[in-house]
């Protein structure tokens, strides 16, 4: 093997906690070569696969444009995938070379949702096609501007970020304490190798700074406080973070200063992800009053938490155009290619949003 295996299960260690992925599929993976891309969502389905820890690229593979600081990354000289215009998702064999087909005319957010599928085939070295299922919302441009506070930059916070700049948010504030580790990098993309050991806030502010020109991004290296909801007054409150304390605190917050929240949490290949205002029953409706988090990690794919963060920034964008996202709470398996929406009841006697305490 022409990496160092230590190395490589160290830095996907938090994909190796999920059920079903482990060393030897993980080396296998490993295998598997890309050569050139013909446009953005293979180029986008190339990274997220990458990600996911198929680590060979040729000569052809467009690197500085997708994946500059990427270690893992092994040079080879041919390629072993490669992408082909189709009506479903599919691999076949030809040659020695497996073709993937998909749709070109999927907009980016099913990037992930196609990832997801071909990693999955590939894990289980079978060939299949998938329909590719409509969602309920979509990544529009922004048309009216509105101030965003972002909690949690990791892996659901990294892309959402991404995705509200490039829609043309440009006004936001990001809540993040936290210092970037090497089994960050599978799936947080906003951080490189040359972070590791930096805290996250520094980072992304350099990185806005440097990205994205006329973007008003104020940056909070510190656990979020519900005061600063009363002193930066955001239109909308994402919620990215991994544990439910810190969800029961946002949703507290939020529905106590009649501010509206998106929520998405993801484990393993499948999550959530929902908005919230006064109107709506809360997050407490949904999960309960005494849910504990573990002490051990989650396991995490690097697309689940992708696509957790994309659903979030759409449904963002959607609010902020005036054009909210009705549905209740979108669930979704990207292992079974599984997505619905699931209708939540107000509890009555729910301490945040019951009627009697409105």
């Amino acid at each position: 093997m022409d990496i160092e295996r230590g190395f490589l299960f160290k830095w996907y260690e938090r994909q190796l906690l999920v059920e079903g992925v482990t060393k030897p599929s993980l080396l296998r993976l490993a295998g598997e070569t890309f050569g050139g891309l013909s446009s953005e969502i293979e180029e986008r389905i190339a990274e997220l696969l990458i990600r996911s820890g198929l680590s060979g690229i040729t000569g052809d593979f467009p690197r500085q444009k997708i994946l500059p600081f990427y270690s893992p990354l092994i040079y080879r000289q041919k390629a072993t995938i490669e992408f082909i215009d189709g009506d479903e998702i599919s691999i076949e064999e030809d040659e020695g070379k497996k073709i993937v087909a998909f749709p070109h005319t999927l907009p980016l957010i099913y990037a992930p949702v196609i990832a997801a599928n071909v990693f999955f085939q590939l894990m289980s070295d079978a060939s299949s096609a998938a329909p590719v299922k409509e969602l309920p919302v979509s990544l529009d441009r922004l048309i009216r501007k509105g101030r965003v506070m972002v909690i949690g930059a990791g892996g659901l916070g990294c892309p959402l970020i991404k995705a509200l700049l490039d829609s043309g948010v440009d006004d936001v504030c990001i809540v993040e304490p936290g210092e970037v580790k090497l089994n960050n990098l599978h799936r947080q993309i906003l951080y490189d190798y040359g972070d590791i050991g930096l805290s996250k806030a520094s980072v992304i502010e350099r990185k806005i700074l440097q990205y994205y020109s006329g973007v008003s991004a104020k940056v909070y290296r510190k656990q979020f406080d519900p005061e600063l909801i009363r002193s930066e007054r955001p239109d909308i409150v994402v919620s990215c973070v991994d544990n439910y304390d810190a969800r029961y605190l946002i949703n507290d917050s939020c529905y106590r200063n009649g501010v509206p929240f998106v929520d998405s949490g993801v484990e393993g290949f499948s999550g959530y992800a929902m908005f919230r205002d006064r109107e709506s029953p809360c997050y407490r409706c949904f999960m309960g009053d005494n849910r504990k988090d573990t002490a051990a990690p989650k396991g995490i794919l690097p697309f689940a938490s992708y696509f957790g963060g994309l659903l979030e920034a759409a449904i963002v964008i959607s609010y902020l155009n005036k054009r909210p996202y009705e549905g209740e709470v979108f669930s979704f398996d990207l292992k079974r290619n599984r997505f619905e929406e699931i209708s939540v009841e107000r509890r009555e006697d729910c301490p945040i949003c019951s009627k009697a305490k409105r």
